[in-house]
Order: C-alpha cells, then structure tokens, then sequence
C-alpha cells in the first residue's frame, strides 16, 4: 500500500481512498487495510462515518469539497463525494464472484444526503 500511494503522499496534496472488491486479496483484513489507509500522511480517508455503528464494510464515507478561496463559494460545499465498500466476495451460496453495495450502505447515502440537502437549502 505505500507504494500504491506514495505518489499522492509526494505530491503533498490531501487524497482519498476506497476499498474494491479485490482489496481483500491480502493478508490484511478490510477494516485493517482501510485503518491503515486512514492513517497515511495527507489522507481524508475515513474508517466508517463516525455517527453510524452498524453499516457494513469500510471507508464508507462522504468528503464534501468546499469552493476556491476568495471566491463566493469559499466555506460553501460545491461537491460531496460519496465512497462506498464495495465488499469482497459474495456471502450468498446461489450468486459467485464479487459482493455489493449493502442495504445497510445504501440507507446510509439516502440519509447523508437527504440531511445535506436540507442543509443546503437552509443556507443558500
């Protein structure tokens, strides 16, 4: 993994990062790759939104992205980027290959961003 980000960590540039489905081909666990992730130098990479307990996978998260300063959009978000787990394999005996997005990751993005829009409207 450090050769993998080294050039974003050189480049000295906050990044982000989220785990696929061929993130589980190594010794690690998921939650122990994105730990590690969320604990390089100038990453916004997050383990699991800090207000959820039960959502499944890692690196689920939302990075909002704020407008250029001195502009009119500076301390305003013009982008919110939404990372979901994609997971390893799949759980189900009948369906081979890679897993999905989970319902308890899809009901996490329908609130977030629910909750954003409001925000949105209550201060623009």
């Amino acid at each position: 993994m450090d050769e993998a980000f080294a050039p974003a960590i050189a480049s000295n540039i906050p990044w982000v990062a989220v785990l696929g489905n061929h993130d589980q081909e190594g010794s690690l666990s998921r939650k122990g790759v994105m730990k590690y992730i969320a604990g390089m130098k100038n990453t916004l990479s997050i383990v699991n939104p800090p207000d959820v307990h039960i959502i499944n996978g890692y690196g689920n998260y939302n990075l909002e992205v704020g407008g250029v300063k001195g502009t009119d959009f500076e301390n305003k978000s013009v982008l919110n980027l939404y990372f979901l787990d994609s997971g390893d394999y799949s759980k189900v005996p009948f369906i081979p290959g890679y897993g999905w997005i989970k319902p308890s990751q899809q009901l996490w993005f329908r609130r977030t961003s629910k909750k954003l829009r409001v925000l949105f409207y209550l201060f623009h």
